[in-house]
């Protein structure tokens, strides 16, 4: 093998890895792009979840929210708007730590949480929460808990068929 030959070779590999460092580079930049947004969507979740935290804990905030008059809370049944205003909070809280789990967690793992939230519309009160501030929650979790409340709306309109037809 000539010198020519050898130095040919050489640039062939030294081609070769500098190709795979930039794929390799590109791998990690977009794992840290995803890392980021991850990061950003616990800081927007951890802020709403101190604040409605606050609403829910406190009688005071309650109270002074209710006076205030202006916010439009679902009417779930309850005895004071004081009480509808601290569980409505619990809510949003709840679905913040839902839509939070619902980015950390692969599909296989989303069984659990789909059972939950499943359970969750499956109250009246539930349902009357989520159809009222969805659009407050990201785009792509809505999506997931819509079509979650549209199968508990299609198997309840089917229960009813069953039984109707028993009748």
């Amino acid at each position: 093998m000539t010198l020519e030959q050898f130095a040919s070779i050489a640039e062939i590999i030294a081609a070769i890895a500098v190709l795979a460092t930039l794929v390799y580079l590109v791998v990690q930049l977009r794992q840290a792009k995803e890392q980021i947004a991850l990061i950003h969507h616990h800081h927007k979740v951890d802020a709403g979840l101190q604040l409605m935290s606050s609403l829910s804990d406190s009688q005071h905030l309650a109270r002074i929210f209710a006076e205030l008059g202006e916010w439009q809370w679902p009417d779930l049944g309850l005895q004071s708007e004081e009480d509808t205003i601290r569980f409505t909070a619990w809510c949003y809280a709840w679905m913040r730590t839902e839509e939070s789990i619902f980015r950390t967690i692969n599909v296989e793992q989303r069984a659990t949480q789909e059972q939950l939230l499943r359970t969750w519309l499956s109250t009246s009160w539930g349902e009357k929460f989520w159809v009222t501030n969805r659009a407050i929650f990201d785009a792509d979790f809505a999506a997931k808990v819509d079509v979650l409340l549209n199968e508990i709306q299609a198997e309840e309109s089917a229960t009813a068929d069953l039984l109707a037809t028993r009748s």
